[in-house]
Formats: C-alpha cells, structure tokens, sequence
C-alpha cells in the first residue's frame, strides 16, 4: 500500500524550513518539530510536487565558546537532549547544533543517538577497521621509500629534539616519500611521568610539539597510541589524533592523522595497480625479553588473510627488523632517552629512527624486497657525572654530546 501525500502546507513548511537552515537536514527537521525521518519523506514529497521555499535564509547563528564548553561539560557527564540543552544554557536550537558541530570539528567524540548527544569516554575503534584510509604511490621503478619513526614523547623533559631534527634531516637528504609514525608524539600526563613532564595539558604539550616537530615538504602520517596521548582520548573523549591535526597543520606541517591504534596504508604500484596491505601500528603491553618477541607474537595472532605485507611497529621503544609468516616487520625506535620508569623496569631505550625501502611486484603486488636502514642515537657519559640529574625529580636534564653511530 502506496504512503499517503503529505499535505501540501506540510511540504511547504518542510521546504521553507531546509531553506532556512541552509540544508541542513538534521536543523531543519529540528525546527519543524518533526523526526528527522518523517521530515526527510516529506520533503520528498515536496520535491515531487515542484515545490520552491517561499523565505530567505537568514544569516546562521555562529556558535558562542561559551556555549560549547558549557554543552561540552553537560554531554561528557551524561546524554542531553536538544530541550535538555536548551534549558540547561538557555540558547536558540541553532546555537546549540553550532557548537555541537564545532565540538566535532575541534576532535570531540561527539556521539548522536536518540535524539540526544554524548561524549562517550570510552576507546576509539581501531583505525583498520574502516579500511585503509590512505594510498601510498610506487616510484616508476615499482619501489618505496619511507621514513618510520614513534615515541618521540614531546612534553617529557628526556625528549631528544636532537635526534627527531637529525632523523628528519637524514629522510629529507635522501628523499623520502613520506614519514609514518608509530604514535606517542606526546608525552601525556600520569601519576608515574608527573615529575618528568615539561609541558602540562594535551594542547600545550600539543602546541610545544608543534613548535619542536622538524618542517619539510613531505607529509607524515601518524597513528594515535591508546597510552600516553591517548590517556586525553580517555580522560576527556577527544579524538586527540584529530586535535593533533589541526594544531599541526594550523601551525604549518604537513601532518596527518591516520587514526586510533593501528591503520592501514595501501601500497598501490603505479604501473600496474596491484596493492599490498601496511600497518602502522601502536601496540600495548610491556617488552619482552628478547627483541623481537613482541612482534612475533603480534603477527602470529594474526588469522589468515588478515596479515598486513608490512608492519611497523611502536610502544616498545626498540629498533628491530625482520621477516615472520611472510610479513616484513619493523620496530621503529624512540626519541626519548631511558626515563626513571624505564631505568626501574630495566628498560634499553633504542633512541634513533628508520628509514624503509620496500620493492613490489608489479603483477601480484607482493612486497619481495624490504630494505631497513636503522639510526641509532648514543650519548658519552651521560650517567657518570652527578651534576646530571638524570632521573631528578626537580628540574630539567642537564645537556650532555650527543653523537651518532658509536659509543
């Protein structure tokens, strides 16, 4: 049985309404007093009938700060309601849907279900999930190059600025195609890091890494730790990797967010099309005793035809290469000297980057060749004086030499 028409006053408010709020559907069915649903086969039903608005928009309403933080600390407690928001902060429905698209445009969680919003202070889906959301181009002759670096910890005062600038230098000498990174660019706040933090709050450890992060032409593509930056994502239910973003871009770098914990990179061959599968991955869990158990025990978890042809590989602070059930693996190393937490675990902290060169067959797509080429960062003397307050709970550590390539 075919829907009965709606009538034709009913259309014509559905029209006039769209019109008012600039298209925007979800606004205008507000306005109305209408279910978003009914609203939407109401305008069909106009649209069939030939119907034109018969008002003009008026200029939208911008949303107020104050207004969004007040429904941002209204919605992280509990569901609201458009009426519960109102009431609560005594504002037109139009401010309130403003602010609620600028609190998702600023990184917050928001989550509309029921009519009612929320930031869920829950974890993020993991980024693979949804696909791979960047494409990565082969060289003519069916190679990659790629810088791979994570754990720079920006806001702990064991931060080697030092090393992200020579890593960074050495993949713009050799010309690199992009950078991936293995997450933890910040430092985070915790009971056990308090003492060891320069920089308090994610946007201030955000902005001071904004201001230390090297610039060059070539983007770097980076996943969002479920510690350390993504304690914020849990505290606070921002998508901290999408904040990082606009911070980073705002200020001039080509940075992009690849999403929450692991992500998934296409490497397509220009000649030919065929992919294969990358991940950029921030594992959990402590090191292990030896070096390249953490990974073998990751990719074995892997069922088949989910494995990934490349695996890069963050949290363990190691650098470490090789080959387990034909995927190539990669643990990306740190910028970020042993800290007191690592020194009572008994934790190396391999400080240094990497580069990759990947080759790919241009029938199957297969990566046949993997090429890692490891930079390890040492220091002289670093522990044997008492005037370098390695692991003080006061003050900064005293800069030491640093060298490169030898002890």
């Amino acid at each position: 049985m075919a829907a009965k028409p709606r009538p034709d006053e009913l259309c014509q408010r559905a029209i006039d309404m769209l019109a008012m709020h600039g298209g925007n559907i979800l606004r205008a069915a507000v306005a109305a007093g209408m279910p978003e649903a009914s609203f939407r086969h109401t305008l069909r039903d106009a649209q069939k009938r030939g119907m034109k608005p018969t008002v003009l928009a008026p200029q939208p309403e911008l949303p107020k700060p104050d207004i969004a933080a007040g429904i941002r600390a209204i919605i992280s407690k509990r569901s609201a309601s458009l009426s519960d928001l109102m009431a609560a902060t005594g504002s037109s429905p139009d401010a309130i849907l403003a602010s609620i698209d600028q609190l998702t445009a600023d990184g917050y969680n928001v989550v509309r279900s029921d009519n009612a919003w929320q930031i869920p202070r829950q974890a993020a889906q993991a980024a693979y999930v949804t696909g791979a959301k960047v494409q990565l181009l082969s060289r003519p002759d069916n190679t990659f190059l790629f810088g791979a670096c994570g754990d720079q910890h920006i806001g702990s005062k064991y931060f080697r600025e030092d090393v992200l600038t020579g890593v960074y230098e050495r993949y713009a000498k050799a010309g690199v195609q992009c950078v991936f990174n293995t997450g933890n660019w910040i430092d985070g706040e915790a009971n056990f890091n308090r003492y060891d933090i320069v920089a308090h709050g994610m946007d201030e450890q955000l902005r001071l890494m904004s201001s230390v992060f090297p610039k060059f032409d070539f983007p770097t593509y980076a996943v969002t730790g479920d510690d350390h930056e993504g304690w914020y994502a849990q505290r606070e239910g921002i998508d901290v990797g999408k904040y990082a973003e606009n911070v980073m871009r705002a200020d001039g770098h080509n940075w992009h967010d690849l999403g929450y914990m692991e992500a998934h990179v296409e490497l397509v061959n220009a000649n030919t099309g065929a992919k294969a599968i990358l991940a950029v991955v921030h594992p959990g869990g402590g090191s292990a005793y030896a070096l390249s158990y953490k990974p073998q025990k990751i990719i074995e978890s892997y069922e088949g035809g989910e494995k990934p042809a490349v695996a890069l590989y963050g949290h363990y602070h190691k650098m470490d290469a090789g080959l387990v059930r034909n995927v190539w693996y990669l643990q990306t190393g740190c910028t970020q000297d042993q800290t007191p937490f690592m020194r009572k675990k008994s934790l190396e902290a391999h400080v240094g980057g990497a580069m990759v060169a990947l080759e790919q067959d241009p029938n199957t797509g297969a990566i046949i060749g993997f090429t890692p080429t490891l930079w390890r960062y040492f220091k002289r003397h670093y522990y044997e004086s008492p005037q370098t307050n390695s692991w003080s709970k006061h003050g900064a550590v005293s800069p030491q030499v640093r060298t490169v390539g030898g002890l």
